[in-house]
């Protein structure tokens, strides 16, 4: 059930958090009779949760390029029609999609590099062929620190990731004031990490990973070229004290930034797939006191591999825009590349000198406690 809303003059609002790239089904019910919502949530004065809808971001291009950047004949200004697409409500945008209509480089893997506001802060973001960039994440306020969760027969807690007093009020006008004394502050899960490459895929099998790293920023050829599939592992040791009792709080884990998707397991449970941001996943039934063990399997693009590749010997008869001139004797026998390429494709998108994709686990992976409190 919503925590906090209100109905007045036909009309129901509903107070919801979202983070990026997130969604709620809504189902509307016949309201009991008894029922007196939330409306609002403060603290010391300031209103964090409430019905009255909040401005959205202002998102506004300052300068937009696309194209092969160090080539100014094969480089176009993208600015208003980016501002189009931005303007239109869209916020995840393949960066192919600059190029309809006006191709400034067809077959080329081109960039897009974007200067930007949001209400007034400036920012910037770029990707490459066909990576999608996202605007939602910077337009995104800031963390809620309290939550109001409801069951299906109307009970209701608060949950506060930071300690103050709290005011809730409801639709009758009847005020509560909550203390929260105290919340644990965020765990750190720094390492030592195992993790695990596949070496079928040119990985060096188990690494010591001492912080949480790009894997393309990696001395290793083997590391910043791989694409693929890749387990971390980690232990860590909680007091007892730290496990709460999910009656009287939470614990999250949040592993920050993920490049792209994430599987999670905490003491040998499944914890399902983290396809999107923010990666967070509660954990709270997961938990022990003393040692626990973290797993987290993560798979990146195949771009870094496609362009490792490239830094071998040719395999396959080209035409100078990468496409085949005819399918190879290897390929057709289902044989392995005899230059050791481990990937192939039909029309050559990468050369060897582009930028590398940002990929794996990059963290900071954490543990958020929220006290729960029952109203």
């Amino acid at each position: 059930r919503a925590g906090v809303y209100e109905a007045a003059d036909g009309v129901t609002r509903v107070a919801l958090t979202l983070g990026p790239s997130g969604s709620v089904f809504v189902v509307f019910r016949k309201p009991a009779a008894t029922d007196d919502p939330i409306v609002s949530v403060g603290r010391e004065g300031k209103a964090l949760l409430s019905t009255t809808p909040e401005p959205i971001p202002t998102i506004t291009v300052q300068k937009a390029r696309y194209g092969v950047l160090d080539d100014p004949a094969r480089t176009r200004d993208v600015r208003e029609k980016l501002q189009r697409v931005l303007d239109g409500g869209e916020f995840s945008i393949q960066v192919a999609r600059m190029a309809a209509g006006d191709d400034p480089a067809f077959g080329i893997v081109k960039t897009l590099e974007v200067d930007y506001t949001v209400d007034g802060t400036s920012l910037q973001l770029s990707g490459t062929d066909p990576q999608t960039v996202d605007f939602r994440e910077a337009a995104q306020p800031p963390s809620m620190p309290v939550q109001i969760r409801a069951d299906a027969e109307g009970r209701r807690w608060l949950e506060a990731e930071e300690p103050g007093d709290y005011e809730i009020r409801a639709a009758s006008g009847r005020l509560r004031r909550v203390p929260v004394d105290s919340v644990p502050s965020p765990i750190t899960l720094s390492g030592p990490w195992e993790v695990h490459f596949d070496p079928r895929w040119g990985g060096p099998d188990e690494v010591t990973f001492n912080r949480l790293v790009d894997w393309s920023k990696r001395p290793e050829d083997g590391i910043r070229h791989y694409s693929g599939t890749v387990d971390y592992r980690t232990t860590f040791n909680l007091e007892e004290s730290a496990v709460p009792n999910p009656d009287s709080g939470t614990v999250e884990l949040d592993l920050g930034k993920v490049a792209v998707m994430a599987e999670v397991r905490v003491n040998n449970r499944d914890l399902g797939i983290l396809w999107k941001p923010p990666f967070r996943v509660d954990v709270t039934t997961a938990l022990k006191p003393g040692e626990n063990t973290l797993e987290v399997r993560v798979v990146n693009l195949w771009i870094n591999r496609m362009i490792g590749d490239e830094l071998l010997p040719e395999d396959s008869d080209r035409n100078p825009n990468g496409t085949l001139k005819s399918w190879p004797g290897w390929v057709e026998e289902g044989k392995p590349s005899p230059t050791g390429r481990l990937t192939f494709t039909s029309w050559r998108l990468w050369k060897k000198d582009d930028p590398l994709a940002e990929s794996g686990l990059l963290g900071p992976a954490q543990l958020q406690v929220r006290k729960r409190i029952r109203l």
